[in-house]
């Protein structure tokens, strides 16, 4: 099985994403990014 790369590419934008809005100061975002980020997680171990 092939590992999806777009799968893989949000995963690591939504990543990204959650660390730009830790430094904003951004709590609600970067939760929501970070569960994204989860989520995509899960999706490329199962």
């Amino acid at each position: 099985m092939a590992i999806p790369i777009y799968i893989a590419a949000i995963t690591a934008s939504m990543l990204a994403g959650a660390i730009w809005r830790y430094r904003q100061r951004d709590m609600m975002g970067m939760a929501a990014c970070l569960l994204m980020a989860g989520m995509g997680a899960y999706m490329l171990w199962h």
